[in-house]
């Protein structure tokens, strides 16, 4: 079920985490807020799903590389040529999933 105000509540919040990624110099995080709100759709998005992809949302190194591929899918016009810049995705989806568990999502 869909519940609007607890999912402004977890994407503002997962956008605050984008944006101390991006202070902290994160090359894949981008400049502006929408864009920054598009990423945390998709990793909230990404984050619901992990089930369906049989990825368990307490085993967190594989929360982490599941997340940043698919952000990397998403975000990068040629996401099989990511090369190196895939260990920046990972540090994102690190900060992303400890600022949605922090809120209390499972």
């Amino acid at each position: 079920m869909f519940k609007p105000a607890k999912d402004d509540e977890i994407v503002t919040t997962l956008v605050a985490a984008l944006t101390r990624a991006f202070n902290d110099g994160s090359p894949v995080v981008g400049e502006s807020l929408e864009l920054r709100r598009e990423m945390a759709v998709t990793a909230l998005r990404r984050i619901r799903s992990f089930h369906r992809r049989g990825v368990a949302i307490n085993d967190r190194p594989r929360c982490i590389r599941d997340l940043a591929k698919g952000l990397a899918n998403y975000w990068e016009p040629e996401p099989n040529s990511v090369g190196p810049l895939i260990r920046d995705y990972q540090f994102v989806a690190s900060e992303l999933l400890d600022a949605y568990r922090a809120i209390g999502g499972s």
